[in-house]
């Protein structure tokens, strides 16, 4: 299998690059692509990867994306994409390191009224993007089971539901609680995924979006984010490892 993994900075995939072997690198301008195959001497699978830090923001997710899929690795093409990193927290239950797999995401800042209703894609004709039910909720178990078997305790609770992205970091709890009151049922808000799901959506490929609870969307949030990827980089790579070492049992 070949899978994708994307990420706005390097923080987000830790150790990745260290557990692969035989790396390539590709240039498109300033976007690398590394690709090589997962360092598992106990799996026989061939697990191929390629991996790029696209930057924040919906247009650089959906550019990098887009590269991804556009660029076979070793004559293959991918099976998957991931898009994996931090977001703030919507759902006053969450706290940090709490983990949100999106079953929906919407574009928050998508407005193409009075032709459209608010948050409605245009190409999509829809205003949440959906994800594959059956592969949130295997992904979701794998990773419940896969950390109670390293006894890493670091994550909290891991949760799926709906996700919202828009080109703007909120720090604001009036921001929140407005957006919140628009979308019932609203978890977290990021700057990526549903660009990378609208992306991935079109061009017809599996997707998969994993976030990971950074602050909680306040006027402590710019504060609270950064001490919090500091530590987050030590860790991230232990979502991504479970994932990739049952992957081949995956939904897709």
């Amino acid at each position: 299998m070949h899978i994708g993994i994307l990420c706005a900075m390097p923080q987000e995939i830790g150790k990745l690059l260290d557990n692969l072997k035989i790396l390539n690198e590709r240039n498109f301008g300033d976007l690398k692509i590394i690709s090589g195959k997962l360092s598992d001497e106990n799996k026989e699978e061939n697990i191929l990867v390629s991996v790029a830090w696209s930057g924040w923001g919906k247009v650089s997710a959906a550019r990098a994306a887009t590269r991804l899929l556009s660029n076979p690795y070793a004559g293959k093409r991918l099976d998957l994409i991931l898009f994996t990193g931090v977001a703030g927290a919507a759902e006053s239950s969450l706290k940090q390191w709490d983990v949100v797999i999106p079953n929906q995401l919407v574009q928050h800042d998508m407005d193409a009224s009075p032709f459209y209703k608010k948050y409605v894609i245009p190409s999509l004709n829809q205003d949440k993007i959906s994800a594959k039910e059956e592969l949130v909720e295997w992904t979701r178990n794998i990773l419940i089971d896969g950390l109670k078997k390293i006894n890493l305790d670091k994550f909290g609770f891991i949760k799926k539901g709906l996700i919202a992205t828009g080109d703007k970091f909120i720090a604001d709890k009036n921001s929140i609680d407005d957006l919140s009151a628009q979308l019932p049922g609203l978890m977290a808000i990021e700057m990526e995924g549903a660009a990378l799901a609208q992306v991935a959506s079109q061009e017809n490929i599996p997707w998969l979006i994993i976030r990971v609870v950074s602050d909680q969307a306040d006027s402590s949030a710019p504060q609270s984010f950064t001490d919090f990827l500091k530590d987050y980089e030590q860790y991230s790579w232990f979502l991504i490892k479970i994932l990739l070492q049952n992957i081949n049992k995956a939904p897709i």
